[in-house]
């Protein structure tokens, strides 16, 4: 679907897909992906894109594009994810268009960090920059993981503590392993 990069920084690229309707809905919408895997798991064909729905529904669409980790990242934490990435670019749409919030949605592990976003709006009395938040494939509580525990124990954060270490990001090929 044509969109165009409005903004980058350090982080992340904000794409926009504009609306191909005459109507447009008020309040936009912003999509945070997975880190991995990337935007474009939401606009594969024409048929069965869901950026092409949104568009076609009316919707002012705008989707991030994590950059790849690589070591000029090293430095980046949770933290910087919630406020360098989403609270950024929820801020940067909201002024763009001049509305007063974005309806967010949170793919996988960018849902997790939607999570901690909203707990972070809310408790600087800002909840209301976000109408809705709806969250793909997403855990936000991790007490009854199932299957996940297999990469939250202490045997694997150990290791991923220890090939982290040198270059201060997760090498590909690791995930691919999984």
């Amino acid at each position: 679907t044509p969109g165009k990069v409005i903004f980058e920084n350090e982080l992340y690229q904000l794409i926009h897909y504009a609306p191909t309707t005459e109507t447009v809905l008020k309040t936009p919408v912003v999509v945070f992906p997975p880190w991995i895997n990337r935007f474009y798991i939401l606009d594969l064909t024409p048929e069965k894109s869901f950026v092409r729905w949104c568009v076609d529904q009316g919707v002012s669409l705008f989707m991030v594009s994590w950059k790849s980790a690589d070591e000029s990242l090293a430095h980046i934490s949770l933290d910087d994810y919630v406020l360098k990435g989403q609270i950024d670019a929820v801020d940067r749409i909201r002024d763009l268009l001049g509305v007063e919030s974005v309806h967010a949605i949170g793919y996988c592990v960018a849902g997790t960090t939607l999570a901690a976003t909203l707990a972070y709006l809310a408790a600087k009395g800002q909840a209301d920059k976000v109408e809705s938040a709806t969250f793909l494939t997403a855990q936000v509580d991790f007490s009854e993981a199932g299957d996940l525990k297999v990469f939250l124990g202490d045997e694997t954060m150990t290791l991923l503590d220890q090939v982290t270490r040198e270059k201060g990001y997760l090498d590909g090929r690791y995930m691919a392993a999984t």
